[in-house]
C-alpha cells in the first residue's frame, strides 16, 4: 500500500494495540492498527519488581518489563523503577495484580490515549504519513508541529442532530421539558424527520450511513438524545451507525456533580464514538466560547482526544500538558498528589497566604480613566521568577527570597510548570499578533482570535494547577509565591505611577485603573509601571466615562469588581452588574444591556446626562409591559444553580420551591444543575405556587408583577444612580396574566 498522507483524527484501544483513524489527504477516511503498548512503572523494594517482571513476561499476550531508571521531581533523584509495557485493552487486571502485591504505580492511570500521544510523539489532528501494510502501521513520520500558529486541517464533514421546536432545543433540557421531532441538519439544510419512531430511526440510520459525517454535533446529545435513540433502536431492532466503527456502539460516562472554588458543578455525562466525534454543544464550555478553532488548538498543545477535550475542564488540559512534559524529563508521575505541606507556624501562614492586592476602588463617576492591565500576570510571574512546586524552598538558592514571605526559589533548575507554561505564553502572543496583522487572510484572523480565547482559559487556570489540592506536582507553598510576587508587582505598578503624580482609582490582582496627571503619555506611565513591576503591562483603553458602583450597605464604600464604562472606542466593559448574572431574567438583563449601550454613544458624563430623558423613556417602556402583562414566560426566566437535591434545601426560597415542583413533575435533578422559573407569586400562603418552573408553564401567563418590577428598578439603579435625581415609579402590586 502506497504511503498515507493526512491527518491523525481518532485513536482508541482495540486488540493489542490502537485503532487509528486518518482524514486523508485525498478525502478518504482510513483505519489501521498501530501496535502500541501501554507504559508504566512500577517502584518498590527490588524482590517485589523481580517478582512484578516475572508476572508480566508470563502473560500469554504481547508484553515487556525491564529494569530502569525514573527521576522524582522533587529530590531530582534516580530511582530504580520496573518499566512495563502492556496492550492498552489488557491493561485493569494486570494493575490489579501488580498494585496486589503492594507496588507503587507511576502514570498508570493516565487516559491510554494521552499516553498514546505522549508516547509516540504526535497530537491529534497531526498531519502525517503512515506507511501500512495489511492494516497494520509499519512506521509514520510527523508533518506538523503543535505549537505552529499556522497549521492545516483536513476538511471535516458535519452533521447536527436536535429536536424541532427550537425555543424548546435551545433553551430547555429535554430531560425536563416536552420534546419535538427530531431535526437532521446538514450544510445548514436541516430536515426534521417523519413518521413513527421505527421510521424515524430508519431514516436516521439511513441518513448517517449515506452521509458517513466525521463529526455529529447535538444539542443536549450527551444527556438525552443519544442514550434515547440508542434505548428505541434497542426496542424496535433498528440499527443506528453512530460509530463509524461498526464493531463499537457508544461509550458512556456517568453525569457527576462535585464542588469547586466555592461553587457546586454539574458534569453531564459523555457519549463517545469510534472513528467519529460526538460533541454535545450544550455540554462543552471550550467549544461554546471559542468554536472548533478553540477546540482542536486545545486537543493538540495538550494531546487530548478531541471528544474528551470538549467535555474536559481546562484545568484537564493543562494537567495533560505537565503530564506530557513529565513523560518527556523521565519523571515519575504520581497517581496522585504526594507532596505534603510543610509544618510552619499560624503567624507564617497568616503572612504568606494573602492571596491578590485589592485597592478599594472610588465610588462614582469618573472620565478620562486609563486601565493597566498586567498580561496574562500569574503565568508570567511563574515563568519569569521559576515559581514550579519542586522550585519552592530548594536546598541551594536561599537568597532568591520571595516578597512578604520565609519561601525561596530556586534559581539553577527550571522548573516544570514554567516549561509547560513558556510555549503557551509565546503562542498566544503570536495568536494575539496574527489576529491584527493586515498581511493576514480574514479567516486566519478570526481562527487566531479563538485559538488566542482557548489559550487565555487555559492560561486564567494555570494558577490552580500548581497543585494547591489535586495535581499530581503540587504544593500549596508554590501558590503563596505566586501570590506574593502578584502583590509585589502590582504594588510596585501603583507607587510607579504615583511617582509621575498620577491617581490609582481601584487596583485588582492584576489590573489598575488610574487617573494620569496633566501632560504625562499613557506610554509613559505604561513603561513606568513596566520597569518597576518586572513584568509586561498592557493598556486595557481609556474610559470616557466610567463608574464604580457603591456598596449597598454604605455608598461611600466602592465594591472591587463591580464597574462599567466605556472605552473611547464606544465599546462597553461591564463587570459585577445585573447583565452579567446567571441568574438575572432575560427581559430585565436585554433593558440594562439597552441603557449601557446607549450610554455608550456618550463622550463623557455631560453626554450621559443628555440622555437621561431617553434612558427613561426606555425604563418606563419596559415598566409597561410588565404592568400590562405584555411579556413571555422565557423573557420573565429566573436561572437558580441548585447546590444540593431539591429535597435537601431546609428554607422554601423560591429556587428550592421551583426545583422541588419540577422533581414532582418527573424530573431528576442533581446538585449543580440550573433551574429556571417564573416567580408567580412570590408572597402566596401556599409555597408551592410561589414560584413555577419554565417547563411547567401553561397557556395564559402569571406572574409576581411587583416582584419583577422590584428587580427592574435594581437593575436600572445600577446603571443611572449618581446621574441625576430621578422620580420612582410606584410598582403595580399582585399576579399580572400575560396578554399572550
Amino acid at each position: 500500500m502506497p504511503l498515507l498522507d493526512g491527518w491523525l483524527f481518532d485513536a482508541y484501544p482495540d486488540g493489542d494495540g490502537m485503532a487509528v483513524w486518518v482524514a486523508a489527504l485525498d478525502g478518504g477516511r482510513e483505519r489501521f492498527l498501530d501496535p502500541w503498548l501501554f507504559v508504566f512503572c512500577c517502584g518498590g523494594p527490588m524482590p517485589l519488581l523481580v517478582r512484578a517482571k516475572a508476572l508480566i513476561e508470563g502473560l500469554t499476550f504481547p508484553a515487556a518489563a525491564v529494569m530502569s531508571e525514573r527521576t522524582e521531581l522533587f529530590s531530582r533523584r534516580a530511582v530504580p523503577v520496573l518499566e512495563a509495557r502492556l496492550p492498552p485493552s489488557r491493561l485493569a487486571p494486570v494493575i490489579r495484580r501488580l498494585e496486589g502485591l503492594g507496588l507503587e504505580l507511576y502514570g498508570a492511570d493516565i487516559h491510554p490515549v494521552q499516553a498514546y500521544h505522549y508516547d509516540r510523539g504526535h497530537v491529534p489532528l497531526a498531519r502525517a504519513c503512515f506507511d501500512i501494510e495489511g492494516g497494520v502501521l509499519r512506521s509514520w513520520e510527523l508533518k506538523d508541529d503543535p505549537w505552529a500558529a499556522d497549521y492545516a486541517l483536513p476538511d471535516l464533514r458535519v452533521a447536527h442532530l436536535a429536536l424541532s421546536r427550537s425555543e424548546v432545543a435551545g433553551v430547555l433540557d429535554p430531560n425536563h421539558a416536552p420534546r419535538g421531532r427530531l431535526v437532521l441538519t446538514r450544510d445548514g439544510r436541516g430536515s426534521e424527520l417523519e413518521g413513527s419512531q421505527e421510521e424515524q430511526l430508519e431514516t436516521l440510520a439511513a441518513r448517517l450511513s449515506e452521509w458517513d459525517p466525521d463529526v455529529l454535533t447535538t444539542d443536549w446529545g450527551d444527556s438525552f438524545l443519544v442514550p434515547h435513540l440508542l434505548e428505541l433502536s434497542r426496542r424496535c431492532g433498528v440499527a443506528l451507525p453512530f460509530s463509524r466503527d461498526a464493531r463499537r456502539g457508544v461509550a458512556g460516562r456517568s453525569a457527576r456533580s462535585f464542588y469547586t472554588y466555592g461553587r457546586t458543578v454539574y458534569q453531564g455525562g459523555a457519549r463517545y464514538l469510534f472513528g467519529r466525534w460526538h460533541l454535545d454543544l450544550k455540554n462543552s464550555f471550550l467549544l461554546k466560547e471559542t468554536g472548533f478553532d478553540g477546540l482542536f488548538e486545545i486537543a493538540r498543545v495538550a494531546k487530548l482526544p478531541v471528544q474528551r477535550a470538549a467535555r474536559s475542564t481546562i484545568g484537564t488540559s493543562l494537567s495533560s500538558m505537565q503530564l506530557d512534559r513529565a513523560w518527556k524529563e523521565g519523571l515519575l508521575i504520581p497517581s496522585t498528589k504526594a507532596q505534603a505541606e510543610d509544618f510552619r507556624p499560624a503567624s507564617e501562614l497568616l503572612d504568606a497566604d494573602k492571596g491578590g492586592l485589592v485597592y478599594e476602588p472610588e465610588p462614582g463617576w469618573h472620565e478620562g480613566v486609563v486601565e493597566y492591565d498586567f498580561v496574562s500576570m500569574y503565568p508570567e510571574l511563574m515563568v519569569r521568577h521559576n515559581i514550579s512546586p519542586e522550585t519552592v524552598n530548594c536546598p541551594c538558592c536561599r537568597d532568591n527570597r520571595v516578597p512578604g514571605t520565609a519561601h525561596h526559589l530556586c534559581r539553577l533548575r527550571g522548573g516544570l510548570v514554567p516549561k509547560v507554561l513558556a510555549p503557551l505564553l509565546a503562542k498566544r502572543r503570536a495568536y494575539k499578533a496574527l489576529s491584527k496583522s493586515p498581511d493576514a487572510a480574514p479567516e486566519l484572523r478570526e481562527a487566531c482570535k479563538r485559538r488566542a480565547s482557548a489559550h487565555k482559559w487555559c492560561l486564567v487556570t494555570c494558577f490552580g494547577y500548581l497543585g494547591y489540592k489535586n495535581a499530581r506536582f503540587g504544593r500549596i507553598e508554590a501558590h503563596e509565591c505566586v501570590t506574593a510576587w502578584g502583590r509585589e508587582s502590582l504594588l510596585r505598578a501603583k507607587e510607579a505611577v504615583e511617582g509621575l503624580g498620577g491617581r490609582v482609582l481601584h487596583g485588582l490582582v492584576d489590573s489598575l485603573w488610574v487617573k494620569l496627571a496633566p501632560g504625562v503619555p499613557m506610554g509613559a506611565a505604561q513603561a513606568a509601571m513596566e520597569a518597576a513591576a518586572g513584568a509586561p503591562i498592557g493598556v486595557e483603553g481609556v474610559y470616557k466615562w466610567l463608574r464604580f458602583c457603591p456598596s449597598a450597605q454604605d455608598p461611600l464604600m466602592g465594591v472591587p469588581g463591580r464597574y462599567f464604562g466605556a472605552f473611547l472606542d464606544s465599546s462597553l466593559k461591564v463587570r459585577g452588574l445585573a447583565c452579567r448574572r446567571r441568574d438575572t431574567p432575560p427581559l430585565i438583563r436585554a433593558l440594562q444591556e439597552s441603557l449601557l449601550e446607549r450610554l455608550s454613544r456618550a463622550d463623557g458624563l455631560a453626554g450621559c446626562r443628555a440622555l437621561l430623558g431617553e434612558l427613561d423613556a426606555a425604563v418606563e417602556e419596559c415598566r409597561e409591559r410588565l404592568r400590562s402583562g405584555a411579556v413571555t414566560a422565557p423573557e420573565l426566566a429566573i436561572a437558580f444553580h441548585i447546590s444540593k437535591r431539591p429535597e435537601e434545601y431546609s428554607r422554601d426560597t423560591l429556587g428550592s420551591v421551583a426545583a422541588r415542583n419540577l422533581c414532582r413533575a418527573g424530573a431528576d435533578l442533581a446538585p449543580g444543575e440550573t433551574v429556571r422559573y417564573v416567580v408567580v407569586s412570590s408572597r402566596d400562603r401556599c409555597r408551592e405556587e410561589r414560584a413555577r418552573p419554565l417547563e411547567l408553564m401553561e397557556e395564559g401567563l402569571e406572574y409576581d408583577a411587583e416582584k419583577y418590577l422590584g428587580l427592574l428598578d435594581r437593575a436600572v439603579a445600577e446603571v443611572l444612580d449618581g446621574l441625576a435625581t430621578r422620580p420612582s415609579c410606584a410598582p403595580a402590586r399582585g399576579r399580572r396574566r400575560s396578554r399572550s
